[in-house]
């Protein structure tokens, strides 16, 4: 029997959007199968960005590195699809932070957003690497406090983090210094790769709903409980980004982060 692709477009918000049963993902297996069609693929209604990591993330393809000592030098991995691999120094608190050079998200007053990352983690000192994704504004050193102490106490922005000797990743909103943060989220376990997200949903004129959203594996993914933030009003423009940071006690090991793929739907 013939090779048949068989695409799915099921209606939402009165707007199409396609996932096919052979080529996969299962179902709500990424997040972009909430997107309505028109927002990447209409550039008068919205503003898709992507990178597959097909290129080094370097300046001149619209990525900033932000590092102490350099550690091992990054490499794309010769793995299908092309993840690349990012390291940490060997030394306590040292990190890394890769983000877009540009701000170039806004969570607007009646607009819908919506952001996937997908990474391996491979800790190798056992429990005490920081991770973190996620779009912010003025991402630079210390965007993970040492000490384990997370995402910085004052920024504009969203993210997933795990923190030194922590064993889950928590999701997190923030304006200014009014963070809203849901802890213990999701289990960490070394070497397994996850899908990481949100859906960002105006509520009212000055609110969202941000629902952190996560796939472990190639599982169905959750949508989970939303928080509730007030990031329509004085909310800076964002950067994606992501980061990794050794612990403070015995961080002699290198840590790294393995993304394959990152992007971000907004309407214009």
């Amino acid at each position: 029997m013939a090779y048949e692709l068989q695409t799915r477009r099921p209606w939402w918000y009165g707007n199409q959007r396609p996932r096919d049963e052979h080529c996969g993902p299962v179902e709500q297996g990424s997040l972009m199968q909430l997107v309505p069609e028109c927002i990447t693929q209409d550039p008068s209604v919205g503003c898709f960005w992507k990178d597959d990591f097909l290129r080094p993330p370097a300046v001149a393809n619209g990525w900033t590195l932000v590092e102490d000592a350099g550690g091992t030098a990054p490499l794309m991995l010769d793995i299908k699809n092309g993840f690349w691999r990012q390291f940490t120094d060997g030394e306590d608190e040292d990190e890394f932070y890769l983000h877009t050079t540009n701000e170039m998200f806004l969570l607007e007053a009646g607009k819908h957003l919506w952001w996937e990352a997908r990474v391996t983690l491979t800790e190798v000192s056992g429990v005490t690497a920081n991770y973190i994704f996620g779009l912010s504004e003025n991402v630079g050193a210390a965007h993970l406090q040492d000490a384990g102490a997370g995402p910085p106490a004052n920024y504009d922005g969203m993210c997933w983090v795990k923190v030194d000797s922590d064993m889950f990743f928590n999701f997190e909103t923030s304006l200014a210094a009014a963070q809203v943060t849901s802890v213990d989220y999701v289990p960490h376990v070394s070497g397994v790769t996850y899908r990481f997200g949100a859906w960002c949903v105006p509520s009212s004129p000055t609110t969202f709903l941000v629902y952190p959203w996560y796939s472990i594996g190639n599982a169905r993914g959750v949508l989970g409980t939303a928080q509730v933030q007030n990031l329509a009003l004085g909310g800076g423009e964002m950067q994606a980004f992501f980061g990794c940071k050794t612990g403070d006690v015995g961080g002699v090991t290198e840590e790294s982060i393995d993304i394959d793929y990152f992007w971000v739907a907004q309407q214009r």
